[in-house]
């Protein structure tokens, strides 16, 4: 299982300036729900956003999946970050002259798909 703490400890200054570059609000990623382990070798951190109009509690249940706000994956010393369709609309912050709609970042495939 990947070490929560040292992707949160060692590498928040890297996750702060990614935010600010991005027009993502840092406290609005933290209070969010996440996940994390490690994926073929890579530790993996996954902020999850909770419907709280959906009902039940803010984390996961099989009857109720959070989709992914952020994905970010430690490989080799470096941190990767994928955004979802989803980032900016929870996380963004409005630009001086005013909150503006931004294009849905495209994923990137992280796992391979399974053969039958």
């Amino acid at each position: 299982m990947a070490d929560i703490c040292k992707i949160l400890k060692e590498y928040t200054g890297a996750i702060k300036n990614y935010c600010v570059q991005n027009g993502l609000s840092f406290d609005k990623l933290r209070a969010n729900t996440y996940c994390y382990g490690k994926i073929d070798g890579v530790d993996d951190l996954i902020f999850l956003h909770h419907d709280p109009t959906k009902g039940g509690p803010p984390w996961i249940l099989d009857e109720t999946p959070m989709p992914a706000l952020l994905e970010i994956y430690l490989e080799n010393g470096n941190l990767r970050f994928v955004q979802t369709d989803i980032t900016h609309k929870y996380l963004g912050i409005a630009d001086e002259d005013g909150a503006k709609e931004r294009a849905a970042a495209k994923r990137t495939p992280i796992r391979k798909p399974a053969l039958a």
